[in-house]
């Protein structure tokens, strides 16, 4: 697994993990003394041939590579459901062989349908659906999804739910929750920090400690139309939405904003870049387009700043903006641009994770909601002062918190799809004590923002008013 394509910038296995993990060890101390510890992630083998279990386990593989150098994955020999066949991929075995190579060349990983005892003491272990949970330990976790629900809880207690197809969404985010509850205790956080038994329903974020309560709401979607969207920025969040978007049948056309190149670092949060992609210093958007275009997705790239491209945008007729980029304060720009509907999603330089949505003349908008560039997003501004001590802030430290961020939007796109939209258009979670709870926040249109003014004037009909989504602001 220690070969790259590319011309190798890497002269060994030492010098990629110092450049790939410089960021993760400034928010966790000592990381190496933890990367090395064993870790087992095993999947239900009676139903490795539903595509929420696949999603999961692609996704909780493909993050845990992105940390942990010793992993060792049992799974079936069963063949890939067809939204997930990607490439040459036939195997759910090959997939997840492929993007973990595809992560870290120089791990020590491997992949089998037979489970053996460790020769390690103690490995960490993750249970992607529950199957046979013989000799499970008190700390080994569990993980689903069926509807819309995400459910965690350890494996001596687990109770086993009714498998119904989850949404693509809420299997990544299974499977993201999976690989952070390994990272946990990979760097020692107490127990009391850990992920507990919990049911997050994501159709109206309704957040319980009951894993077998799944509520009454629509069937989860087989594929999205995502209209024509803008994604302005393809770092750690907009990365992992193409990802997970890729993870279903997609339709639809995108315009990808992006003014930089894979780095090294970039590998530690972000499920679609590759070290192949960083050794050649590949543009984030050319690996966007590449991605997009094996869906049969028509992609336009625009490379360089929002700045640059902002008034352009603005007349270009697009259905919704996702707005992943705030340099020299374009959050408190965009709604001067006249946007229609806009979606997006941010972490923080700790352990939390925040959606937003923003529906002209509904809602609040960008510049009376989002920080300006001193402060760092932190989830609802209303909830308290931003922690500025830290310079310049991080904003994507951890494997797992973009694809968190990545799965609250790709959500909120299948809602927009199936023309509603969830009852709270603010939501965060913060991951540092386990997660304890969803905080959802609705936000009206601010009278008094010259930002939300701009949404009244008679322009904004002509401009972001022709969207597919602009009955949302109707009166």
């Amino acid at each position: 697994m220690k070969q790259i394509t590319s011309a190798s910038p890497w002269s060994n296995a030492e010098a990629f993990y110092r450049d790939r993990d410089h960021r993760t060890q400034i928010e966790v101390p000592n990381l190496r003394s933890y990367c090395s510890v064993p870790v087992e992630i095993h999947v239900d083998p009676s139903a490795a041939e539903d595509a929420t279990l696949q999603r999961a386990v692609i996704v909780a593989c493909n993050l845990t590579a992105r940390w942990a150098r010793n992993i060792r994955v049992v799974v079936p020999n069963v063949s890939l459901v067809g939204p997930l066949r990607y490439g040459a991929d036939k195997s759910l075995s090959h997939r997840i062989a492929r993007e973990m190579r595809n992560a870290d060349p120089f791990g020590d990983f491997e992949i089998g349908e037979h489970y053996r005892a460790s020769l390690r003491r103690d490995p960490l272990r993750l249970w992607i659906g529950a199957g046979d949970l013989r000799g499970a330990s008190e700390l080994d976790y569990v993980v689903d999804a069926a509807g819309w629900s995400v459910i965690g809880q350890r494996a001596v207690r687990w109770k086993n739910i009714s498998r119904t197809q989850a949404t693509a969404p809420a299997a990544a985010l299974a499977g993201a929750i999976g690989a952070a509850d390994l990272f946990k205790r990979a760097i020692g956080h107490p127990p009391a920090r850990w992920f507990s038994e919990f049911n997050w329903c994501t159709w109206d974020n309704n957040f319980s400690n009951d894993p077998l309560h799944l509520p009454f709401v629509p069937a989860a979607p087989e594929s999205v139309d995502t209209g024509n969207i803008l994604l302005a920025g393809v770092g750690a969040v907009g990365s992992a939405l193409i990802y997970i978007l890729g993870l279903m049948p997609l339709t639809g056309r995108f315009t990808v904003l992006d003014i930089d190149c894979v780095e090294t670092s970039n590998l530690n949060r972000s499920p679609l870049f590759s070290a192949d992609d960083a050794a050649a210093g590949r543009r984030k958007t050319s690996v966007a387009k590449r991605f997009l275009g094996s869906l049969g997705i028509q992609t336009d790239v625009l490379d360089g700043s929002w700045a640059e491209h902002s008034e352009s945008l603005s007349r270009a007729g697009l259905d919704a903006w996702i707005s992943l980029t705030n340099e020299h304060a374009a959050w408190a720009q965009v709604p001067f641009q006249l946007p229609p509907v806009v979606l997006h999603g941010t972490t923080t330089s700790g352990w939390g994770a925040g959606f937003g949505r923003h529906i002209p003349r509904k809602e609040d908008c960008t510049a009376c909601r989002m920080p300006r560039p001193f402060a760092e997003f932190r989830g609802p501004c209303a909830e308290g002062n931003i922690n500025t001590e830290q310079a310049p802030p991080l904003r994507a430290s951890l494997p797992f918190l973009s694809s968190v961020s990545a799965a609250l939007i790709a959500t909120e796109l299948l809602k927009l799809d199936m023309g509603v939209q969830s009852p709270g258009n603010s939501i965060s979670v913060d991951f540092l004590f386990g997660l304890r709870s969803v905080v959802s926040t609705f936000y009206g249109a601010n009278p008094h923002c010259p930002g939300c003014r701009m949404a009244a004037l008679p322009l904004w009909v002509e401009r972001g008013g022709k969207s597919r989504y602009a009955k949302l602001s109707a009166a």
